[in-house]
């Protein structure tokens, strides 16, 4: 992917005062509505990410707070419904807008469900891929971030209808970039400060198991001989 270089982001410890032009910034061809579940924390959302990347092309709505669709039937809400389409399949001329839920999946479903106008939208969806998220859930791992199905779905939209596709969207990933090797280099350095077994299981942090197998009989000979 062609994501530009976070080292801004390690050179300071906080985003307030950070001037706007040391961070990328993404143009997308649709304008962007993200439908945020009023129980999604905010510093768990990761939608805000592309709000910051493209401040101009981007809102987020509190629900059940939404915008007044005047024509839903040419706006694309991203749901893996039974009736949900391939990008490949829908004509471009057909949308103007772009939604995407914000939530946990059962939240998600609670906003369709109880949201008559989404069900006016056409639905789309994105192929299956792994998340790389690092936060756990209940759910299969194909079960994306938030930014990680924005991301996808704009990258599905610059293959099918700006082919061919030269990463002009892979920014949106600057800030999930970021932190996911931030955690990844925390727990890899910290062998013992270790995510639940939960967390193991899904294989979320990405540890060199023979590394830790040394490093526990070092920590093991150390105790010894202190002892």
């Amino acid at each position: 992917m062609e994501i530009a270089d976070d080292q801004v982001l390690k050179d300071v410890q906080r985003l307030v005062g950070m001037e706007r032009s040391s961070i990328p910034s993404v143009k997308l061809p649709v304008h962007l509505d993200v439908i945020k579940h009023h129980k999604e924390l905010d510093g768990k959302s990761t939608a805000i990410h592309a709000r910051i990347i493209s401040p101009d092309d981007v809102q987020i709505h509190i629900w059940p707070q939404i915008p007044d669709f005047t024509d839903p039937e040419r706006t694309l809400l991203l749901f893996p419904g039974p009736d949900a389409k391939n990008l490949t399949d829908v004509p471009r001329e057909s949308f103007d807008k772009i939604v995407v839920i914000d939530g946990t999946w059962k939240q998600a479903k609670q906003i369709t469900k109880n949201t008559p106008v989404l069900n006016k939208m056409q639905q789309v969806t994105i192929a299956p891929r792994k998340t790389n998220f690092w936060r756990f859930q209940n759910v299969n791992d194909e079960y994306l971030a938030t930014i990680e199905a924005i991301y996808y779905l704009y990258r599905e939209f610059g293959e099918t209808f700006e082919a061919p596709y030269n990463g002009q969207y892979d920014n949106l990933l600057f800030f999930y970039k970021f932190f996911y090797n931030l955690i990844q280099n925390t727990y890899q350095s910290r062998k013992f400060a270790r995510f639940n077994p939960r967390h193991q299981q899904k294989d979320y942090i990405k540890y060199n198991e023979e590394e830790v197998k040394t490093e526990a009989k070092t920590d093991l000979g150390t105790k010894k001989e202190q002892k």
